[in-house]
């Protein structure tokens, strides 16, 4: 909304220019809100994409036998080849594993066993850069 002072007298100075008005054009200042509301937009997306870069490891796999019989049941064991720490987890139904929150800058080793079967050591590479790799592991009858 534009005012005027209407108390005052007339003067050169206070005369409008015919076809301009004395209001601000809304549009235009409509349009600049827009584009404004978009770059801060564009911007807040932008540092969002750079904020979703992973910063752990997920291994994940499935435990079968020779016969690609699934085993429910079989150890697991990861070991960080920097820290000699080891954690264990036992398959679930299907066979299926999971290791979380693994540093992305160490080495693993991953190996199940199951009953008096084992499979072979898979290692993690800190220089692969797959966040979720999938290992899996089958089992095998001891040789006698």
């Amino acid at each position: 909304m534009c005012f005027r002072n209407l108390t005052s007298s007339p003067s050169a100075h206070s005369n409008p220019v015919p076809g301009e008005s004395c209001c601000p054009k809304p549009k235009l200042a409509a349009l600049t809100l827009l584009f404004l509301g978009g770059v801060l937009l564009w911007g807040a997306l932008t540092g969002l994409a750079k904020d979703k870069t992973p910063q752990s490891k997920t291994v994940t796999g499935v435990v079968s036998d020779e016969a690609d019989n699934f085993i429910q049941g079989a150890m697991i064991e990861l070991k960080d080849l920097q820290t000699g720490k080891v954690l264990d987890v036992y398959s679930q139904e299907g066979g299926q594993y999971q290791f979380t929150d693994l540093r992305l800058d160490h080495d693993y080793t991953v190996q199940a066993t199951y009953k008096d079967t084992s499979s072979e050591a898979r290692q993690v590479s800190s220089f692969d850069t797959r966040t979720r790799p999938v290992l899996n592991l089958t089992l095998h009858k001891p040789k006698k």
